[in-house]
């Protein structure tokens, strides 16, 4: 299973730059997948927080599931990228190669490793007594957890990133 760490850990995002125009379709779906992350705090973290590590206000088991929805809606987004604009690119240029590499490099290693474990130990072992922040830090391995959701966030924003800058996006994200 790959360990994810900002120092260690690489997914190559960049594609290809081709001289023609995108065509619409393309745009409409790297806009979709754009939406999905600019929207999902789990995914990219708060806009101001540069280092991906400010998780105030959150509650984890309600931001694993929204990692978990995020996985069904990139797949969707996967399904409506049209086959036939692959053309003369490589198939690892293709948006639907990227987000196959997200889903399998990034997002599924970390919900294989954190959401059984963390919801069996929220649903099952944690003081349910506690207010929901205090209950969530008591959680033993909370310091990993957050530490590795870190990385896959700052991972996530450069694909964010990468897709503003390849399709011509407006980067919703940035607006004050």
């Amino acid at each position: 299973m790959a360990v994810m760490k900002k120092g260690n850990f690489a997914i190559d995002i960049g594609f290809m730059k081709i001289g023609a125009d995108f065509e619409e379709t393309d745009r409409q779906c790297a806009w979709e997948l754009y939406t999905e992350l600019a929207t999902r705090v789990a995914l990219t973290g708060k806009p101001k927080d540069p280092e991906c590590t400010d998780f105030t206000g959150e509650i984890y088991a309600e931001s694993l599931v929204s990692l978990y929805t995020f996985f069904g809606e990139a797949r969707k987004i996967m399904r409506q990228f049209p086959v036939g604009t692959i053309g003369g690119m490589k198939i690892e240029n293709h948006l639907g190669a990227l987000i196959h590499r997200s889903m399998r490099d990034v997002l599924r290693p970390f919900l294989e490793t954190w959401q059984a474990d963390f919801r069996y130990w929220w649903e099952e072992k944690s003081d349910k007594a506690l207010p929901p922040f205090e209950r969530q830090a008591q959680y033993p391995r909370v310091k990993d957890m957050l530490s590795q959701w870190s990385d896959l966030r700052a991972i996530m924003r450069a694909i964010q990133d990468q897709l503003v800058t390849t399709y011509k996006l407006i980067d919703v994200s940035k607006l004050q």
